[in-house]
């Protein structure tokens, strides 16, 4: 597994066997990409209630019990049809996909991308009007950035925005 970080996103790349504490790294991961020929398995896990509440998290209660308990081994097919990786590709292209995500999000607004993480992640515990207040809450902090005065600017002069993180 190769890990690429990229504006504070962290991108799994698994190839081969993910497997115990590879697992664990790979499901803290914000983005999850697999070779076709990689195969999953929370067997050997060093921390199984931290293993098991992201994927409830991820998969919902039944199948995390599932996975952790009955240590199943799964390839990169099932792993996408469960939602543990976003993208299955050839083990070829596995590097070259990673990478280009990497760099997709390396061009958009680093303060952006972190807000959106950051709301992503909190959403599941929020109600809906408490997640709305914390999408408000970033907007106003994000629309006083030089980032966003960039993006606007590069909109009405119809040129790609250079962000600076400010």
């Amino acid at each position: 597994m190769r890990r690429l970080e990229s504006a504070g996103i962290v991108i799994a790349a698994v190839d081969g066997v993910c497997a115990g504490p590879g697992f664990e790294r790979a499901l803290a991961a914000d983005i999850r990409l697999a070779a076709g020929t990689a195969t999953f398995s929370a067997d050997g896990v060093a921390d199984v209630a931290a293993c098991g509440r992201r994927l409830a998290r991820l998969l919902g209660e039944a199948r995390a019990k599932e996975i952790v308990l009955g240590a199943r081994t799964f390839d990169a097919a099932t792993a996408l049809r469960l939602g543990v990786v976003t993208r299955v590709v050839p083990a070829a292209a596995l590097a070259d996909a990673a990478r280009a995500l990497a760099d997709t999000l390396a061009a958009l607004p680093p303060l952006a991308l972190l807000a959106v993480r950051q709301a992503v992640r909190a959403a599941r515990e929020l109600t809906p009007g408490a997640a709305l207040a914390l999408e408000h809450e970033h907007f106003r902090r994000l629309i006083a950035t030089r980032d966003h005065r960039a993006a606007v600017e590069a909109f009405f002069e119809r040129r790609t925005a250079m962000f600076t993180g400010e």
